[in-house]
């Protein structure tokens, strides 16, 4: 299994795309948990915009939806 197949099959709260007109991805953000014992955070390991939507601030989005999920999942 591919290294971003691994991460979706054992992470798959933490892949988003965020969607414009006609189904066109604008962009998108991929984590994971880490950490060990009762240490564990969230972890972005990539999110990426598409040039026509830059300055939109479309990654801010995207990074809040991942803490908001890590929160959640982690009960912090």
């Amino acid at each position: 299994m591919s290294f971003y197949m691994t991460y979706l099959a054992r992470w798959p709260d933490y892949f988003h795309v965020a969607e414009g007109p006609v189904n066109k991805i604008m962009g998108y953000i991929m984590g994971k948990v880490e950490g060990q014992g009762e240490s564990w955070h969230g972890h972005v390991t990539a999110v990426t915009v598409a040039t026509e939507y830059r300055r939109q601030q479309l990654a801010k989005k995207l990074l809040n939806l991942l803490e908001d999920i890590s929160d959640k999942i982690l009960g912090m």
